[in-house]
């Protein structure tokens, strides 16, 4: 007698457990679709960045507007010949943006360095005028943004690092 109540007792609890596990596996999709607007629209962003910098900027990306706006002065600049300006931009966006959490742009890798050729050739004058820089050293910065921009952008924080702490 007792065997059998075990029996009863097993497939008792199997009933439930598979039922359970349905229940789960049906529900799981739905919650993973759950999806926030905001969440959709941070993957989305992020997908499109991987296209050309110049398509997101002709597509209203502010920030890619700006990166394309920079690289357009570096170049007006003589930092940058027309085919590297144009390299730059046919680059994917992701080379130069990022996006944090909350899905705001900045600037990563290449667009950093961007950055800090920009800082470099509005003070590049000044540097010469008092000596602090060589005009050896301005066309090394600008041989390289050409070759190697991280490179350009490294020369060109250390310059100016010396004008600023003082240091020959």
């Amino acid at each position: 007698m007792e065997g059998s109540r075990y029996n009863r007792t097993s497939l008792a609890r199997l009933g439930v457990v598979p039922g359970l596990l349905l229940a789960l596996l049906l529900a799981l999709p739905v919650v993973a679709g759950c999806e926030s607007r905001e969440s959709r629209a941070l993957k989305a962003h992020q997908i499109a960045l991987k296209q050309p910098l110049s398509a997101l900027a002709d597509q209203g990306d502010v920030e890619a507007m700006r990166v394309v706006a920079d690289i357009e002065v570096l170049r007006a600049q003589s930092m940058f010949s027309d085919s590297a300006a144009n390299a730059l931009t046919a680059m994917p966006g992701v080379a130069f943006i990022g996006l944090d959490p909350k899905g705001q742009a900045l600037r990563i890798d290449r667009g950093q360095d961007l950055t800090e050729l920009l800082a470099f050739t509005a003070v590049e004058q000044g540097l010469l005028k008092d000596h602090t820089i060589m005009p050896e050293d301005a066309a090394e910065v600008r041989r390289l943004a050409t070759d190697n921009m991280a490179a350009a952008a490294e020369k060109a924080k250390q310059l100016r690092s010396h004008h600023v702490s003082g240091m020959p």
